[in-house]
């Protein structure tokens, strides 16, 4: 399938997890996938940026303006906004305004509180399933959520949190059936799977993605 420039930049842009996944994922729905995860990792990136959280949350806001609130006069040229524009559904801006919510959660200079982290996994990771599947079943949310809460474990600089994410992660895994319909996309449910395995062992991931993480998916992803 021949890409437009604008994709050809997302797909370059993606990391190499990203990259994978999108790989799996069905081709009529590649394009969409990578947006989806481009998308994530422009959020992440300026929530990590640190500085001024005002400067941050006027960033955020933009994305909002752009793709929640539909502002045409915002984004002409920016790749990844021509390239959402051309194939996002008209359902998809409560799912992204979801994602855009949860990592606006971490802004701030104060420590993480429970209900910080329970936001936050629940609105970018829950919303971030919802948006790539295009599909707002509960089963997706609480998976996205589990997967967001170990997103978090991996990458939290306070132990505290990173202990309480993946304690929160083994709460919502003791709910049968999360992820278990073989309509979600097969991405979700291979990244669901990995980050359940660990939550249900109470491994911590180091840093995110580790070299035993990408051995999981590449043999989950030959019997999912």
């Amino acid at each position: 399938m021949k890409e437009t420039p604008h994709m050809a930049q997302m797909l370059a842009e993606l990391a190499p997890l990203a990259r994978l996944l999108s790989a799996y994922s069905k081709g009529a729905e590649r394009r969409w996938h990578a947006l989806c995860w481009t998308l994530d990792q422009r959020l992440a990136a300026i929530v990590r940026r640190g500085g001024e959280p005002t400067i941050a949350a006027i960033r955020l806001a933009w994305w909002d303006a752009v793709l929640v609130e539909n502002d045409r006069t915002k984004g002409s040229g920016e790749p990844l906004v021509e390239a959402w524009r051309g194939i996002a559904a008209a359902e998809s801006a409560p799912r992204t305004e979801s994602v855009i919510d949860g990592w606006r959660t971490l802004l701030g200079p104060e420590s993480l509180s429970p209900r910080d982290v329970a936001i936050f996994a629940e609105k970018r990771g829950g919303g971030l399933f919802r948006l790539i599947a295009n599909d707002d079943d509960e089963a997706l949310t609480r998976a996205g959520t589990v997967w967001a809460l170990w997103d978090l474990a991996g990458h939290a600089s306070e132990p505290g949190v990173a202990a309480l994410a993946l304690e929160m992660a083994r709460d919502i895994l003791a709910v049968p059936r999360l992820l278990a319909s073989t309509d979600a996309p097969k991405p979700l449910r291979l990244l669901y799977g990995i980050a359940a395995a660990d939550a249900r062992s109470g491994r911590l991931p180091d840093r995110g993605f580790e070299a035993r993480h990408y051995r999981a998916l590449l043999w989950r992803g030959l019997f999912s």
